[in-house]
């Protein structure tokens, strides 16, 4: 095959995986009744929900995130019961939780072993029907539990995701938060239209919930958001997503610990995305299958396709001949100044222009599932972590 015939096919593909899955689902969802109201459904009697949040090192977070969390339970219609499991944390976080004096509250220590390990065991002594995951520092709003408590009306829904906003510091070190604030609008317009169609693919971690019944031993070396969430899928059930459900968190700092958290975030999904290889067969899932290979795999597999396409396509203008010289000239030059803008974006305390920090928050993106993905075919694999922040 010619260099142009390949790099048309990798076009394509981006361009699927990109473009035409979302403006597909978008489509079909404008056009689809929208799901039947929970709110017309009743909840059985004597419902009960348990928060669960495995938390290391968070002594900055964790009161403030407590408090929101207390508040949100004040608000459902509800019990509600918190658990806090604490990773073996060589700071005060497990200190400041006990502090708190409130019935409701369960602070478990646990020894250093992973949020996995966490999580196993104190999803032990959970005893509400229904078991709301946060990470430990997104903050809750006020109705955040009973919205997304609300769907499981619906005994065909296993699962339900929420939403996670991203708060735009102004301090000037959260240079990335423009390009992850995008990102998480993306996801969650996705998710919306997933949800009403096929089923989410998956949930994130900074707000979901899942039956108790359907709650896994969640393996030490996978992202615990979408393999917990996934096990409704594999039961039989729905993930929906919910965007009343909301959260509020903050970008991470400093390109390196992004770049970092990506590179683990990426091998740890793609060793979930194989663990739950069964459902990415659409004789057993059905559509679902489709949204789970171009939302979870092609995805992670696309910055390979662009580290391909930048010189093929270089290859493609210099043989090509019309205005398809002129296309492939403009693929290579905007991969071009994709890597410029991720490599000058690493310059700390350059106050670059909006599109130059949008075009690195992206550039580091990739470059981390690049990294990730290569470590994950190389047999790397993650356990624990110190949290970046």
């Amino acid at each position: 095959m010619t260099s142009a015939a390949v790099s048309s096919a990798l076009v394509l593909l981006l361009a699927a995986t990109y473009v035409g899955y979302p403006l597909v689902l978008f489509l079909l969802h404008s056009f689809k009744p929208t799901h039947r109201d929970s709110a017309s459904l009743a909840l059985p009697h004597g419902f009960s929900v348990t928060v669960l949040i495995a938390a290391y090192n968070e002594q900055a977070s964790i009161l403030h995130k407590l408090q929101t969390v207390l508040t949100a339970a004040d608000n459902s219609p509800w019990p509600v019961a918190v658990i806090v499991g604490d990773d073996g944390s060589t700071d005060a976080t497990a200190l400041l939780a006990e502090s708190i004096d409130d019935p409701r509250l369960t602070v478990v220590r646990c020894p250093r072993g992973g949020k996995a390990s966490v999580l196993n065991r104190i999803i032990d002594i959970a005893q509400g029907d229904i078991v709301v995951l946060t990470d430990a520092d997104p903050l809750f709003l006020p109705d955040t539990i009973g919205a997304i408590i609300r769907p499981f009306a619906d005994p065909a829904v296993g699962a339900v995701a929420g939403s996670v906003a991203v708060n735009r510091a102004s301090d000037g070190k959260r240079r990335l938060a423009q390009f992850d604030s995008l990102f998480r609008v993306y996801e969650s317009s996705l998710r919306r239209a997933e949800s009403q169609l096929i089923g989410c693919s998956s949930a994130d971690g900074g707000l979901f919930a899942i039956r108790r019944t359907l709650f896994p031993v969640v393996p030490g070396d996978v992202t615990d958001d979408f393999y917990i969430s996934t096990a409704a899928v594999a039961a039989g059930q729905r993930i929906v997503f919910e965007p009343a459900a909301r959260v509020v968190e903050e970008s991470i700092a400093g390109s390196r610990r992004n770049f970092r958290r990506r590179v683990r975030i990426t091998v740890r999904g793609m060793t979930g995305l194989w663990r739950r290889r069964r459902l990415m067969n659409p004789l057993v899932t059905g559509g679902y299958a489709i949204g789970l290979i171009v939302h979870k795999l092609l995805r992670r597999l696309a910055p390979l396709f662009l580290v391909a396409l930048w010189p093929l396509s270089l290859m493609a203008a210099v043989e090509a001949q019309g205005f398809a010289v002129w296309f492939w000239a403009a693929t290579c030059s905007g991969l071009s100044l994709l890597v410029l803008c991720g490599l000058a974006g690493l310059a700390e305390g350059i106050g670059w222009p909006r599109p130059v920090r949008m075009l690195h928050g992206l550039a580091l993106h990739l470059a981390g599932q690049l990294t990730g993905v290569w470590q994950f075919a190389t047999g790397r694999r993650y356990s624990q972590w110190t949290p970046a922040k």
